[in-house]
């Protein structure tokens, strides 16, 4: 049978001379298009491959898991976690999850997010702060009261969605102890003669306060009611109290200061006397909710001379 060249967009094709030229050419077009397609489907694997190996995974690796910061009413984690990105381009900080246990129990949990991106071809410590409450833990746990420590482990899971990779996710566990605070003991207050003369009295009042936990803590809340002839003369709260050192005593120490003129003037009935009954009322609010303990009150009775 014999054909004939058809030319059409550069290209000729054949055809029997019996068939109708324009089905011919429909013919040959659909036979183009599918191989173009497939051309393009060999290019775009190629190149997927070729993105596939130029993206590189971030590299995550465990740094350190450090007691940040320590309260009466609470503990912190800080988790910190290196993520080197290889690649020559910013990629998004990891989604992080993050879930506390104490005594294999699981206990509180919750998830860190990030807008910000990691740089380019540099190292980035991520840090994933882990907040235990103390309240929440012996209302959990009663018999953790009266405990020094507890054993915790906390389990890290961080979340990459990366372009082309997808989502990876790297896992992290670290087990170790966290102090349970201990409550301060506080020593009965003493009361001393500083000075005297004809027109005041300085008097000194020392508490000693022992605290047995591994790290410091905040004076106790100290109030003082000074009372002379059973009447309230000197009220007052110590301010700007330093805290107290881990594992010392500390003596805590203030004054009072009598004003002769302003006692006579209050107390009129005193002026023939040369000596008044005294009594120091002193409240110490230890500010520790685990414990649900009222404050401490101490009472010093004395007598206070009137010089004249």
């Amino acid at each position: 049978m014999y054909k004939k060249a058809i030319l059409s967009g550069g290209h000729f094709f054949y055809c029997d001379l019996d068939q109708n030229p324009i089905n011919a050419i429909k013919l040959n077009m659909k036979k183009l298009l599918i191989t173009a397609v497939a051309i393009i489907a060999v290019f775009s694997l190629t190149t997927c491959e070729t993105l596939m190996r130029a993206l590189q995974e971030p590299v995550v690796s465990l740094h350190s898991v450090d007691i940040g910061n320590i309260t009466l009413n609470g503990v912190q984690l800080l988790c910190k976690v290196n993520v080197q990105n290889p690649n020559p381009f910013e990629i998004p900080f990891p989604e992080t999850d993050w879930n506390l246990f104490i005594n294999t129990n699981s206990f509180v949990s919750g998830t860190v997010r990030n807008n910000n991106r990691l740089r380019a071809n540099e190292t980035t410590i991520v840090e994933v702060p882990v907040n235990l409450n103390y309240l929440e833990l012996i209302n959990s746990f009663a018999s953790l009261l009266g405990s020094r420590q507890v054993a915790y482990k906390v389990a890290l899971d961080l979340k990459f969605t990366l372009p082309v990779l997808g989502t990876k996710v790297w896992n992290f566990e670290h087990e170790g102890s966290l102090p349970i605070p201990q409550p301060p003991t506080v020593s009965r207050p003493t009361v001393r003669m500083e000075n005297a003369n004809t027109t005041r009295a300085l008097l000194s009042v020392t508490v000693n306060v022992q605290n047995p936990n591994p790290f410091p803590i905040p004076t106790p809340r100290i109030t003082y009611d000074y009372q002379l002839n059973r009447t309230s003369f000197i009220r007052g709260e110590l301010e700007n109290t330093a805290p107290l050192a881990a594992s010392a005593t500390t003596p805590v120490t203030f004054q009072l200061t009598v004003n002769y003129a302003d006692l006579l003037r209050s107390f009129t009935a005193l002026r023939n006397l040369f000596e008044v009954p005294s009594l120091l009322i002193l409240t110490c609010d230890l500010g520790m909710p685990i414990f649900g303990r009222e404050p401490l009150r101490f009472e010093v009775s004395g007598t206070l001379p009137v010089l004249r």
